[in-house]
């Protein structure tokens, strides 16, 4: 599979909740950094390898709920992808949803994502993020 076909089947995987096939697509020894201001990304991680990934995530999934996860643009070369997340998120107290964008800076090696830089909006969420529903 090419850098897009992985990317794009790496967010479609992750969105419909199919982890056997995102996981099938993580190299073992992926790098993993989500980045934000510290006072309103409490997430914060920069991580080496595919469990301590599943362990950041786990954290932000125990108190999140993701939705509709997908991409807006996708920009490919060679075997970089730089992408625009979509994404809808409930917080599972139930007390917050919202719509925001991410930034995803993309690496695959052999079909595989080697590298995910996660990029967001820290000012807009600080601000509030817009409500739905």
């Amino acid at each position: 599979m090419d850098t897009e076909g992985t990317i794009r089947a790496a967010v479609a995987a992750f969105s419909e909740g199919d982890d056997a096939e995102f996981d099938a697509l993580l190299s073992d020894d992926l790098h993993y950094s989500i980045n934000a201001q510290p006072e309103v990304g409490p997430f914060c991680a920069e991580v080496d390898c595919k469990p301590a990934f599943y362990e950041a995530m786990g954290r932000i999934l125990a108190e999140w709920e993701i939705r509709d996860y997908r991409i807006i643009d996708l920009i490919v070369s060679g075997n970089r992808g730089a992408a625009q997340i979509a994404y809808t998120a409930l917080r599972h107290s139930g007390e917050a949803q919202f719509e925001a964008r991410l930034a995803l800076f993309l690496t695959v090696e052999d079909g595989k994502l080697t590298e995910i830089h996660e990029y967001h909006d820290t000012a807009a969420l600080g601000s509030g993020p817009t409500a739905v529903g």
